[in-house]
């Protein structure tokens, strides 16, 4: 009966989809020649093009894709070059490739053509008449591919290792959404016609290759039978092999005969071949799980990784067969991997055969392996829009190998291994938890994406956390909702529907939705298109003798299915809660006095929070998580309230040495709720010194990333006598669409202080009525605006600050602002990349009351420094600096105000400055050396006055600088030791250091 309504469920479905669907028809026919003496392809081409649109079609779009690798002027060069690869920007003429030779002709007659006006690996070809409906011809054009450095993308040679893909001229998709002509890109698969290939490979006889399609040639198959025979025979006769590691392999010579092989393949849209002369190759056998067709597995693999890879049979074994039992049988007659040197990523997928870069271990191999003969149904025969909806593969993908690691390996630590090999309290993650705590962590500091955006657009961190785990992660919670049985069969029903074709987002919804009879826009339209997040609570629980009645609340935005399971002593029940409207949901369970209430109990539902998702009967506060102290760092694990303490030392001129404990939530991923607090015995001062944070975020969804509100406190000493305290709330924003992936970002930094300050004045002899101590209270606060703007090749920061500082005793107040702004570009734009910036300050008091009416220490708080603010200087204690002293010889300065890079007392001034700086990195092999000049205008006393500066520095990043004065004007030029002059930057605090970027402020 069941088999009955799937059939009747398949067969309705085929019948509406074939109503409405088309798709065009490619059939290729390819001779190519490898030539490994100047790594080149020799290649004529023919293909028939069938247009099964309603469209009449006078052009045809073609993917010339070597020629991505032509220049640096590419989508390809500009991708990676923003990424941070400089391969082919800079690289020499010697590693880029490209497709050349092209002469087209349609049925036998020449046709004009043209590259695309923006993208030379896109090609126009111009039919001289047009091609109507049900009509079909042939194109032909002979080719020449210069094969690139494997160093660059998935197209590539190292050495005399081949990895030909993307290497033909191919036809853009033409689809209901018109032409899909795309460059190339890494960060961006593909999306071809289905068709047939007919490939003769021709390359000296010594060289093993594995590819797409069926190899035909019956030589060819003795001679990879026999190789397999003599690798295995080799791995039974050398038990030790599994440690063996070949440090070097070696090409051998190529064979002066040559050979021409032939695959033929039907029902794929792409063709790659990978050649080497030094594979070894195993050969296996899957039989699949419904039809019991059998399949052939083939390994090939150098001599380096024979000890890897000699279990790579059953990883592809089992892949095969995981996958053809949750989603359809595989239709192939073969599955290769293929051991390659190429630097794609861990893996790069192709009909039939998958090339897999460098593993560490086994279970690493084994993972890359799955995922990629995996992609044969999520790319291979599901041929969706792999650059525009990245999820319908990657993510589909995801969740069928987080499914088989589950499955093979119920058991496996495999995040535990990876991170500190399970030290510091991170011993109970296993690969699902991977995805988990890596989406979670990317999206509580507001720079997730949704899953639906296309794949260039995608930050380098979201294109795999997002596209892949996080999708992995919702398709797994549409698994635990639906049960095994039901999905199983929603995904079988929409393998069978669309094999072979090209699906689209609105054509998976409507699958899954018709085979399960659920409404699933809680999945489509709010997981995959938004950032939304889940997150539910238990907010109310009331006994009777009628049972257990559980209130649940919505706290995010996505109102999905959740799992609430009731445990007793002997049993656990779990109900699936509908939430159709409203935040609030009530559970009715039939048990009467429930031991534990917990929801998603097994942490399959992506939930930005589960620190609220427990009940226990037997506590005082039952929704209080058990509380644990562990040392270090560790996860924030379910039913525990993990709290993490470690020693901590520091020192500065006031304090000298400081011992102490730091206790703090920072735990992986991050809570919104979080805290640190170190408390340390001060021994120059025989008293308590320290600071606490503590911070709450929220995850808006207008033009806000982020919001974050928080206090910051802390107290140290300024000499064995003197301290001083603050505490200073603030408030947080990260403005934005998390939606887009932006070069501008933008914040907003409102933050207040209040602090007390004790000084004790030293004098030698006594005098009547003095108190040497000297107590400061004040309050003060600022707004901070700024923006950045980053390319590859300059970035424009820009800041505006406008401050209030006001001495509650002695009614002393001040009111300045400053706009500062930086331009920093490459001067150097080869592999040195060296940079250039330029920075310009202008600030100014608004408003000065009384501050001649006391002492001149704390007339010279408040001035604008020259050389940076000093220690005693930074009014809302931004820094942690060694010494606060009043002194302003002081080596320590920040990076803010007039950014001279020597220090100075000249050059302070209650009026107004401008200054303007400039920094060059040198041309060495190191980028931490460089020049400066600095340029500043003041008026002090009613006087204009300007002075430059300039000099050496050593720059480690935007942390910690040094900077040696080397010329600098007369009136700057202290009578001070030339060592006093010498000035560093630190910058050490953890609070809001998203806006302390280049000294912006």
């Amino acid at each position: 009966m069941k088999f009955g309504i799937t059939l009747f469920i398949t067969l309705t479905s085929l019948q509406i989809f074939a109503q409405n669907y088309w798709q065009q028809e490619v059939n290729y026919k390819i001779n190519v020649k490898l030539n490994d003496k100047n790594h080149t392809l020799s290649a004529f081409e023919e293909f028939e093009y069938v247009n099964n649109s309603p469209d009449k079609l006078d052009i045809l779009y073609i993917h010339i894709w070597p020629n991505a690798y032509k220049n640096g002027k590419t989508a390809l060069a500009k991708q990676l070059y923003e990424s941070g690869e400089k391969f082919l920007r800079f690289g020499n003429d010697s590693i880029k490739g490209n497709i050349d030779s092209l002469d087209f002709k349609v049925n036998g007659q020449k046709v004009r053509w043209e590259y695309h006006p923006k993208h030379i690996d896109i090609c126009k070809i111009y039919l001289i008449s047009s091609l109507n409906p049900g009509e079909r011809i042939n194109v032909s054009t002979p080719f020449k591919v210069k094969i690139p450095s494997g160093e660059i993308s998935r197209l590539g040679h190292v050495g005399q290792s081949y990895q030909i893909t993307q290497w033909y001229p191919k036809p853009a998709v033409y689809d209901k959404n018109g032409w899909n002509q795309m460059p190339y890109l890494t960060q961006g698969e593909f999306y071809s016609e289905y068709g047939s290939f007919d490939v003769s490979i021709t390359l000296p006889k010594n060289y093993i290759v594995g590819a797409t399609g069926d190899l035909q040639t019956e030589s060819e198959l003795v001679f990879l039978d026999d190789l397999a025979k003599k690798t295995k025979e080799n791995l039974v006769g050398n038990p030790k092999i599994a440690g063996k590691f070949e440090k070097k392999s070696v090409f051998p010579e190529s064979s002066l005969e040559w050979k021409t092989i032939r695959f033929t393949q039907s029902k794929v849209h792409d063709f790659a071949w990978f050649a080497d002369k030094r594979f070894k190759v195993l050969k296996g056998e899957v039989e699949l799980p419904h039809s019991k067709r059998k399949v052939t597995t083939w390994a090939m693999f150098t001599p380096r990784n024979e000890w890897l890879w000699k279990d790579a049979i059953e990883f592809i074994n089992d892949g095969t067969y995981y996958y053809s039992l949750w989603n359809g049988d595989y239709p192939y007659n073969q599955v290769t991997a293929v051991d390659g040197t190429i630097s794609a990523g861990g893996g790069m997928e192709y009909p039939n055969v998958t090339v897999i870069g460098n593993s560490s271990n086994k279970m690493e191999l084994e993972i890359v392996i799955v995922h990629e003969v995996g992609h044969n149904w999520f790319y291979g025969i599901l041929g969706s829009n792999e650059r525009v909806h990245g999820w319908m593969d990657e993510g589909l993908n995801t969740l069928n190998e987080m499914r088989y690691i589950e499955t093979k390996y119920p058991n496996n630590k495999q995040m535990s291994e990876m991170v500190m090999n399970g030290q510091f309290h991170l011993n109970d993650l296993n690969h699902h938890d991977m995805g988990d705590i890596s989406y979670r962590f990317i999206a509580i500091l507001g720079e997730d994406q949704p899953i639906e955006t296309s794949s260039e657009k995608f930050t380098s961190g979201n294109y795999g956390i997002i596209m892949y785990q996080k999708t992995g992660l919702v398709f797994h919670y549409l698994k635990e909702y639906l049960g095994e049985e039901l999905f199983d069969k929603t995904m079988q029903t929409y393998f069978e529907t669309w094999k072979f074709k090209h699906p689209q987002p609105e054509d998976i919804r409507k699958s899954l939705e018709n085979t399960s009879g659920k409404d699933l826009s809680w999945l489509f339209e709010d997981l995959i298109q938004t950032t939304n997040h889940l997150d539910y609570k238990i907010k109310r629980v009331k006994k009777s003798e009628n049972g257990t009645r559980v209130s649940l609340k919505a706290k995010g935005k996505v109102l999905g299915p959740i799992p609430l399971s009731l445990i007793t002593e002997n049993d656990t029940i779990t109900k699936w809660v509908e939430t159709k409207s409203g935040k609030i949901q009530t559970v009715q369970f039939e048990q009467k006095n429930p031991k534990y209430l917990i929801i998603d109990i097994n942490e399959k539902i992506p939930e930005l929070n589960r620190s609220n998702n427990s009940w226990q009967n037997d506590k005082l506060f039952k929704k209080r998580e058990k509380l644990t102290y562990e040392f270090f760092i560790g996860d924030h694990e379910r039913n525990k309230n993990n709290h993490f303490w470690l020693p901590v030392i520091a020192a500065n001129s006031g304090d000298k040495l400081m011992l102490g404990i730091a206790s703090h939530n920072l735990g992986i991923p991050f809570k919104r709720f979080q805290y640190l607090v170190a408390p340390m015995f001060s021994f120059g001062r025989k008293n308590i010194s320290g600071m606490g944070e503590f911070s709450y975020s929220f995850l808006p969804k207008s033009a806000i990333k982020l919001s974050k509100v928080g206090i910051s406190i802390k107290s140290f000493g300024t000499d064995s006598r003197s301290y001083y305290a603050g505490v200073s709330p603030y408030l947080f924003m990260k403005l934005g669409n998390r939606k887009d992936s932006n070069p501008f970002s933008h914040n907003i930094l409102i933050q207040g202080i209040y602090r007390y300050d004790e000084r004790f004045t030293q004098i030698s002899t006594p005098i009547v009525n003095f108190n040497p101590l000297h107590v400061i209270n004040r309050a003060g606060a600022f707004i901070n605006y700024s923006l950045v703007y980053k390319t590859p090749d300059f970035e424009i920061l820009a800041s505006t600050r406008t401050e209030y500082f006001d001495n509650l005793q002695n009614k002393e107040s001040l009111l300045r602002s400053n706009v500062v702004g930086t331009f920093r570009f490459k001067y150097l734009k080869n592999k040195l990349s060296r940079w250039i910036e330029l920075r310009a300050f202008i600030g100014k008091f608004w408003q000065l009351n009384n501050l001649s009416s006391n002492s001149n220490w704390v007339s010279n708080e408040y001035e604008y420094s020259l050389s940076g603010s000093s220690g005693f200087q930074d009014l809302f204690l931004e820094e942690y600096f060694f010494n606060r002293q009043f002194n302003l010889q002081n080596s320590q300065r920040m990076d803010n105000i007039g950014g001279f890079k020597s220090t100075n007392s000249f050059g302070s001034t209650h009026t107004w400055l401008t200054s303007a700086n400039l920094y060059a990195q040198l041309p060495l092999k190191t980028n931490i050396f460089g020049l400066f000049a600095d340029f500043g205008l003041f008026n002090d006393a009613n006087q204009n006055t300007f002075v430059y500066n300039t000099g050496l520095a050593v720059r480690f990043g935007k942390v910690f600088g040094v900077y040696f004065p080397i010329l600098m004007s007369d009136n700057f030029k202290m009578d001070i030791k030339y060592t006093q002059k010498i000035r560093f930057t630190l910058s050490a605090n953890i609070v809001n250091k998203p806006l302390k970027i280049n000294g912006l402020f």
